[in-house]
Parts: C-alpha cells; sequence; structure tokens
C-alpha cells in the first residue's frame, strides 16, 4: 500500500479540447486508488468539461479559475489556448488552492495538458518537491518531467522526443502504457468476418458533429443494401449536438447511446468502427475491431496514419465542419463500407492487425507501480 503518496491530476476537458484527457486520467487515477494512492483532480470548468465523472467516482476535485480569453495571449506552445490564463497563473493557482490541503511525504503531479510546458512543470516541481509525471504524445513543446508516458504507437522514441525532454527523464512509449478500464479485461475479442453491426464513437465531445455527418452517411448508405446494418451510436451526455443525434437516430432506428457505460460490450458486438483517432484507439486495438478514422482534431492525424500503417484501420481524412472536402470524405467512407462488405478476408486482416497493436499490452498494468516506486 502506498497511503505515503498523493497524486495530484492537473487534467482539463471541454468542448475545445474533449474529455479524453480526462477519462483516461480517471482510469489511471482508479488503478491507483487500488494501489492506495490518494488522489486530487486539479481542473477548470471549461464549458462542457466532465468533472462530475470525476466526483462520481469518487475522486476530490479542486476546481481553477478560467480566464477571459482577451486577458492572455496563448501562444507559448501551439495549445496554449485551450487553458483558459496563462500558464504561470495556472501554476500559481494550482498552488493556492494547495494551501489548505494536507498532503502526504511523497507528492506525485500528473500532467495531462497540451497548454503546459517545462516552465509549469518546474514551478509545481519545485514548490511540492514533487516528482513529476506527464501524459503526451504530441512532443511539441518543452517537458520537464521525470517520467513521460506517450502511449501512441512511436517508430523512434528518441527521435520523437530528442530535445524535448530530460536526459534522464524515465520513458514509458506505447499503447501498452495506455491506462484501459477494467471492462476491458472482462470482454474477449474476436476476429471479424462479415460487417453486421457498426460502432460509431467520436469520442464524448466531438465539437463539429461528425457523429451526426456518419450518421447521415450510414443511414443513406443502408438504403442500398439488401441487408441493412445495425448500428450503435455513441456519445457523451454532453455533447454540443445532442437533440440534433437523439432527433436523427430515432427517425432512422438507430441505436444511440448516451455516455455508455458498457463500450467494450458494444465494441465487442460490433464488426467495423468509425470513429477518431483519439485514445479510443487503443480500445478498439484492445477489442480487434477494425476502424475507419475521420479525424476530429489536428492531434489526431499522426496516430492515424500510424494506424494505417499498421493495418489496423483505413484514414479517410480530417474532419471538421467548415471542411471543403466533405464530399471527397463521404464517398471514401462509403467506398470502404463496400470494400468490406464485399470481401470478409479484408476484414479479418485487419481485425487481426489492430489486436497486434496491443500485443504488449498487460491486463496486470505493472507500469503503474513504477510510477509510484
Amino acid at each position: 500500500m502506498n497511503h505515503s503518496v498523493t497524486t495530484l491530476f492537473r487534467v482539463d476537458s471541454a468542448q475545445h479540447i474533449g474529455t479524453g484527457h480526462v477519462m483516461r486520467c480517471l482510469t489511471l487515477a482508479t488503478l491507483l486508488r487500488e494501489r492506495g494512492v490518494s488522489i486530487i483532480f486539479i481542473s477548470k470548468p471549461h464549458k462542457g468539461h466532465c468533472l462530475d465523472e470525476v466526483r462520481r467516482a469518487g475522486f476530490k476535485v479542486i476546481e481553477l479559475p478560467v480566464a477571459e480569453s482577451a486577458k492572455y495571449e496563448g501562444s507559448w506552445c501551439p495549445h496554449a489556448s485551450w487553458l483558459g490564463g496563462t500558464e504561470s497563473f495556472d501554476a500559481e493557482q494550482t498552488l493556492v488552492s494547495l494551501q489548505n490541503v494536507t498532503l502526504t511525504e511523497h507528492v506525485i503531479v500528473l500532467v495531462d495538458h497540451f497548454s503546459l510546458t517545462s516552465k509549469w512543470h518546474t514551478t509545481l516541481k519545485e514548490a511540492l518537491d514533487a516528482k513529476i509525471v506527464v501524459i503526451d504524445g504530441l512532443a511539441d513543446r518543452l517537458l520537464q518531467c521525470d517520467v513521460l508516458i506517450d502511449p501512441n504507437l512511436v517508430l523512434n522514441p528518441h527521435e520523437k522526443w530528442g530535445g524535448k525532454i530530460q536526459n534522464d527523464t524515465r520513458l514509458m512509449i506505447g499503447p501498452q502504457y495506455f491506462p484501459l478500464r477494467e471492462e476491458f479485461s472482462c470482454v474477449s475479442s474476436t476476429l471479424r468476418q462479415s460487417i453486421k453491426r457498426l460502432f460509431v464513437c467520436f469520442g464524448g465531445m466531438d465539437k463539429d458533429n461528425a457523429t451526426l455527418f456518419v450518421c447521415e452517411l450510414l443511414a443513406k448508405w443502408n438504403e442500398t443494401l439488401d441487408e441493412p446494418v445495425s448500428v450503435d451510436v455513441v456519445i457523451g451526455k454532453h455533447h454540443p449536438h445532442k437533440q440534433e443525434i437523439i432527433t436523427f437516430c430515432e427517425q432512422h432506428g438507430i441505436e444511440l447511446h448516451v455516455q455508455a457505460s458498457n463500450i467494450s460490450s458494444l465494441m465487442s458486438q460490433a464488426d467495423l468502427a468509425i470513429g477518431g483517432g483519439g485514445t479510443i484507439s487503443w480500445e478498439r486495438c484492445m477489442m480487434a475491431l477494425p476502424t475507419v478514422i475521420l479525424t476530429i482534431a489536428q492531434n489526431q492525424v499522426a496516430q492515424a496514419i500510424a494506424l494505417e500503417a499498421k493495418g489496423a484501420a483505413v484514414y479517410v481524412g480530417n474532419f471538421s465542419k467548415d471542411c471543403e472536402r466533405l464530399k471527397e470524405i463521404k464517398q471514401r467512407v462509403i467506398n470502404v463500407l463496400d470494400d468490406f462488405k464485399g470481401s470478409s478476408s479484408k476484414l479479418n486482416v485487419m481485425s487481426a492487425r489492430a489486436l497486434s497493436v496491443m500485443d504488449a499490452y498487460s491486463h496486470s498494468q505493472l507500469w503503474v507501480d513504477e510510477i509510484i516506486s
């Protein structure tokens, strides 16, 4: 047991950020709590946040103030504008928020935030005498951390991270370091043979509504089939276009799941997924679920390309509501669906390759113990 350890999670969720960062931290926090670690989440209540999920799981949440964008210039790193305030002020407010909190002898600060850099990490490390653990897959800014967790497919870690971290940083690179929820250890994966059921999910937020775009596409595609396929669609309860999606799904016989708690079961029943290139990618691979990927953020593109190179997915393009290539993307999706519908062997091969992405993964997740050692 590690009752002498406190882990502070600095992570945000919002319409402009999505919910994936918080959800993977929530899973990791659960794994740490099982090991006797005290947990505190420090986060900003941006519009569309999912902090209620964190509280429901029984974790303490400290909320930081969100500054108006006009009061700061978010230019210190590519995703600086996501923070809702300056990096220095964020570090200051984080420390202020902890003044009345009794911390244990050993403190770990776990950061899952694209807006925070070595400046923020150093401030917290020195003020709290803390171990800094960063979850990141972008390598687009300087980091100051004792442990770096990059759960992406990385061919050359030192080439990717060279110059961005210190020489003595402990690297945890690859999908085997992604904290999968316990439900994925309880459902067996099988290789797919034919398309009878589709799983559609673009994460909890999907601000440009790729979900509805795909639903409309599938409704029309199903009309061309002698035997229409079943479709399961998953969205978060704070999805900005929830009512629009609910109405469409009701009208077209599409099964909609809002804030589903049985993702692994829905994936296991599906033969093909259509979704983004974010953290849900590793859940799909764990379930041997082939995927048609439409990225919904630029930071998902590299991962989508890597998954396609592994033969685990087909990447059809980057989606946004203002995209001029929507007609082309729609046709690419239809072509892929028709191709898989006509070739069970292609689907089977991609299913096997998706599962192979997670070959190094272990449900025991012993790497979590290394974080607190």
